[in-house]
């Protein structure tokens, strides 16, 4: 049961994790489906970077202080470091998303200037993997435990 002044922490995390299986739902299509479709690719993939942005900056608000929270809790060397290379996968789909709107932003600003071909592509590559690996370790980061088991429950040692 969680603690209510747990519950507006819970609902924050809740909702970043919401937000970012939408994400890779939107990138899947983005990446797979949306050219047999354009026009419907076109509305996903705005969808997918105001998301996107959205994200990143309430990820970037709440991850310090959940990293000052959980941190000094963890007592398995394990959890500790899936937890940060989650932390780097995260950084590494969000400087990659970040990095690939740049010149659409400066075409909006006046400027034209893209990456090249290759560039985008080894962007949009890494920002897939990456995003499916940090699916994997937020699952493993969820179901992991942070801590042993107290004395009482394991039947005397801990685990």
């Amino acid at each position: 049961m969680v603690r209510g002044d747990k519950l507006p922490v819970v609902r924050h995390a809740s909702l970043l994790s919401l937000m970012f299986a939408v994400l890779l739902g939107t990138g899947v299509y983005i990446e797979f489906l949306a050219g047999w479709n354009w026009n419907a690719g076109e509305a996903v993939l705005l969808l997918h970077i105001v998301l996107g942005l959205v994200f990143a900056a309430m990820f970037l608000f709440w991850i310090g202080a959940h990293v000052r929270r959980g941190l000094p809790k963890s007592q398995r060397p394990l959890f500790t470091w899936l937890s940060w290379m989650l932390l780097a996968t995260y950084a590494l789909v969000v400087v990659t998303g970040v990095v690939m709107i740049i010149p659409s932003a400066m075409f909006f600003a006046g400027w034209s200037w893209f990456w090249r071909f290759e560039t985008t592509h080894l962007l949009t590559l890494v920002h897939l993997w990456s995003a499916l690996a940090a699916t994997a370790g937020l699952i493993a980061h969820l179901y992991l435990r942070h801590w042993h088991k107290p004395a009482s429950v394991t039947g005397g040692a801990s685990s």
